[in-house]
C-alpha cells in the first residue's frame, strides 16, 4: 500500500512516558486528514513458566479500565536501558523472582491504529525466588501461578483481555511450547 504524505506534526503533549501528536497528511487518492496518535516508549512483559509448565500471571487494577486484569509481569522500558534489562528488573520487583534462562518471544504493537509502542516479550525460565516484591507507589499486585489448563479455560471464556497476554500465549503456541 502507498505509504501517507506527512505535512506538518505537532506535539500537543509530553511526558516522560508518551507523546500525543497531531499530524497532517494527504492521504493517496490526495485528501489531507489530521491524525491523533500517541507515542510510547517501549515496554516490555516477561512469560514467567517454572518447571511444572505453570504461567506466572499478576491481576492488577487498571484505572483506565476501571476493573481488574489479568497480565504478564512487566512495565515499560526507562531511558538508556535494555530491553532484556528491564524485563529482569520488572520481574524482580513485581515478583520477586529471577531467572537463569532467557530468550525473546516476540514484539507486540500495543495498538498500531493509534499508537506507536512496541511490548518486547520474553520468555523466562529456571526461576528462583530471591526476594519479596519492591512495588511502585500505583502498583498493587496480586501474583501466583496459573497452570496452563486454566489460562485455556479463562481465555476461551473471555476472561483475559490483556492483548499482551494474548499475544504470549499466541506465540507460545505456535512454537508448540503449551499443551
Amino acid at each position: 500500500m502507498k505509504p501517507w504524505e506527512r505535512l506538518r506534526e505537532q506535539v500537543v503533549y509530553r511526558d516522560r512516558w508518551v507523546e500525543v501528536r497531531w499530524t497532517d497528511v494527504r492521504l493517496p487518492d490526495g485528501r489531507s486528514y489530521r491524525y491523533t496518535a500517541l507515542r510510547r516508549v517501549p515496554g516490555v512483559a516477561v512469560v514467567a513458566i517454572n518447571e511444572g509448565g505453570a504461567l506466572l500471571l499478576q491481576e492488577e487494577y487498571r484505572y483506565p479500565l476501571g476493573r481488574t486484569v489479568l497480565q504478564l509481569p512487566g512495565g515499560l522500558v526507562d531511558p538508556g536501558e535494555a530491553p532484556l534489562a528491564a524485563a529482569r528488573r520488572e520481574l524482580r520487583e513485581e515478583t520477586g523472582y529471577e531467572a537463569q534462562v532467557w530468550e525473546w518471544l516476540g514484539d507486540v504493537q500495543d495498538n498500531p491504529g493509534l499508537m506507536e509502542g512496541v511490548t518486547i516479550l520474553f520468555l523466562a525460565r529456571e526461576l528462583r525466588r530471591v526476594g519479596t516484591p519492591c512495588l511502585e507507589a500505583t502498583e498493587r499486585l496480586t501474583t501466583r501461578w496459573y497452570p496452563w489448563p486454566e489460562v485455556r479455560e479463562r481465555i476461551g471464556r473471555g476472561l483475559v483481555e490483556d492483548r499482551v497476554l494474548l499475544a504470549a500465549v499466541a506465540f507460545l503456541y505456535a512454537r508448540g511450547d503449551v499443551v
